[in-house]
């Protein structure tokens, strides 16, 4: 973790962060890595409280169904993004991982076991030799064998606790607990009220303990020397991730000062990009209501902690062709870009509505009448096609993406901002993991 500005980060002696998991996510074996330093930085004490993600899955009515995984949905071209993104957030943070040919495994006996374990020490230890053996060693948790010789070195009785009816009651509890505060996948944290949800999410609930300079991590300052670097920005202003990003790019220049960011601004139509991946077209109301409410809460979070303004707009989705189209029109003006988004996002404008977009620019003080005219020009459609037609080859699957000295790797959500600005100052993405 970093520390954001000039602020003194403060502890909050006393809390207690609960943390759950089951031991079949990778995202949840990173975030094990990493909780006990956060405990340290924080002073909060960490409860670790045993799941069932299919149990999960279950109450919540999710679409994979409880004995699917969360990657069961997603389109290929999203399934390739998660698995990149896993890779380099396990190399960035140094922690070992190796594929694991059982995928997804069946552990509920490994849960019962651990919810089943009342000595917190001993859960905690245990947990790590499983996270060990499923995801670097390449073991099959749902073999009664391997479990018993990996609990066997924590002095616990597995068959007494597979057919412990308490075991299983207590583990039955844990995830019906985390489901009721709006839980709806690992790694969870509970603190003070709120629930955050993903490793990337740990610096807030850092922040919720008090210490509010925390910010995502960064591996590298910029070079001295300075230097150039390209970023391609790819953006829809139908998405408000894509508006949080937007607003975030000034910060994002220049905390990698002093080198000089080129910034190319790729607008694409994102529906279009959808509709080629595979993705539905408002992916939100695929959701469970669990995920769909954190994630305006999680917007929320981004938007505080980034100082963007955002009002949800009357008329959603957006509907974008207009409005991309004259900024294609302007040569991608980033002052015509920032001037419809804050009126779309911040303002709550139909900025698709034609005489409403006119208006936005006019007031602005944009030739609205000649941008709208040239909108309409075959070239202008043309390179709005072609630039969607570069995004999908290049593998994007949303928006914010971005792309660093036009390098074939494509970061996809201003959420990995941290990321991107290593990129851009010299950091390279091996794209593998720490080496076992």
């Amino acid at each position: 973790m970093r520390t954001a500005g000039n602020q003194e980060p403060g502890k909050m002696s006393g809390s207690r962060v609960i943390f759950y998991y089951d031991v079949v996510c990778p995202f949840a074996y990173m975030a094990s890595r990493l909780v006990e330093a956060m405990a340290q930085r924080t002073g909060a004490d960490v409860v670790w409280r045993p799941v069932l993600l299919g149990g999960m899955y279950d109450l919540i009515k999710a679409p994979q169904g409880k004995s699917g995984s969360a990657t069961h949905t997603m389109s290929p071209a999203k399934l390739k993004m998660q698995a990149e993104d896993l890779r380099r957030q396990l190399a960035r943070r140094g922690v070992p991982y190796r594929d694991p040919t059982h995928f997804p495994q069946k552990t509920v006996y490994a849960m019962r076991i651990l919810a089943g374990v009342k000595d917190q020490r001993t859960r905690i230890a245990l947990s790590h030799d499983l996270y060990r053996a499923h995801f670097c060693e390449d073991r099959n948790l749902g073999d009664p064998s391997c479990l018993r010789e990996i609990a066997s070195g924590h002095g616990v009785d597995v068959e007494a606790l597979v057919q412990s009816t308490a075991a299983s009651q207590q583990l039955r509890h844990n995830t019906t607990e985390v489901v009721e505060r709006g839980g709806f996948g690992v790694p969870s944290f509970y603190v003070n009220g709120r629930l955050f949800w993903g490793t990337d999410r740990m610096f807030f609930v850092e922040r919720a303990l008090g210490m509010r300079g925390v910010a995502p991590e960064r591996l590298t300052t910029p070079p001295s020397s300075g230097g150039a670097a390209k970023l391609s920005f790819y953006f829809d202003y139908s998405s408000p991730w894509a508006y949080v990003g937007f607003m975030r790019l000034g910060s994002l220049v220049e905390s990698v000062a002093p080198v000089q960011v080129n910034i190319e601004y790729v607008s694409i139509l994102l529906g279009a990009l959808f509709k080629e991946t595979g993705t539905p077209s408002v992916p939100l109301t695929t959701m469970s209501t669990q995920k769909q409410t954190y994630y305006q809460q999680d917007m929320e979070d981004w938007c505080d902690f980034a100082g963007v303004d955002l009002n949800f707009p009357d008329v959603f989705p957006i509907r974008s062709v207009l409005p991309l189209r004259a900024t294609l029109a302007s040569q991608c003006d980033p002052a015509i870009i920032q001037t419809l988004y804050l009126a779309a996002w911040r303002d709550n404008k139909n900025i698709g509505d034609s005489d409403v977009c006119h208006r936005v620019l006019q007031e602005a003080g944009f030739d609205a009448d000649r941008l709208l005219c040239d909108a309409s020009s075959e070239p202008v459609k043309k390179q709005l096609f072609a630039n969607t037609s570069r995004a999908v080859s290049d593998g994007v699957c949303g928006t914010p993406s971005y792309q660093v000295n036009n390098r074939n790797m494509v970061i996809w959500g201003q959420d990995k901002q941290s990321t991107v600005e290593d990129l851009l100052c010299g950091w390279s993405d091996i794209s593998t993991a720490a080496k076992l």
